[in-house]
């Protein structure tokens, strides 16, 4: 068994992961809008339609931002933010935010596992994950054992 350090993540850097997941999920998207609206900007044709589609294509993305930032600064998520360590074993993560708050996870209910801004997100639904950061393993014999012991686990 393992135990983490204490880790804290602030609105910014929790905002950051959240914005670089959609991202690296959505990027096709936003390539597509983007260049269609330079298309219709090219070829001239100035009705309704293209201007409707330009603006679309620039608030689009600024509304996302905003929908991600007043989710991670929203009273309802200040738990995302609260400070924790996590203790993990061969067959659980067992999340400690202080002696009276905890939950544990058994590995067979994580789906999936990705690592966004030096960031483990363990999936254990579509888009609700536990986050562990690489810092905050004891040590790299910690992190090691995680990532052979734990990942490779999950990933099957």
């Amino acid at each position: 068994m393992i135990k983490t350090k204490r880790f804290k993540y602030t609105p910014k850097e929790l905002f950051s992961i959240l914005i670089m997941r959609y991202a690296k999920k959505r990027w096709w998207l936003f390539a597509w809008i983007w260049s269609l609206a330079i298309i219709m900007i090219l070829i001239n044709n100035q009705d309704s339609f293209t201007y409707f589609f330009i603006g679309f294509a620039i608030l689009y993305p600024v509304l996302l931002v905003i929908q991600f930032w007043s989710y991670v600064n929203s009273k309802g998520n200040k738990l995302l933010l609260y400070e924790r360590f996590y203790e993990i074993d061969n067959d659980k993560i067992n999340g400690i935010l202080d002696e009276d708050t905890h939950s544990t996870i058994k590995l067979e209910h994580f789906i999936k596992v990705e690592m966004i801004r030096n960031t483990y997100l363990l999936f254990i639904a579509k888009n609700q994950f536990v986050y562990i950061p690489i810092n905050s393993f004891e040590s790299e014999d910690d992190r090691k054992w995680f990532e052979t012991e734990i990942l490779s686990k999950i990933k099957k």
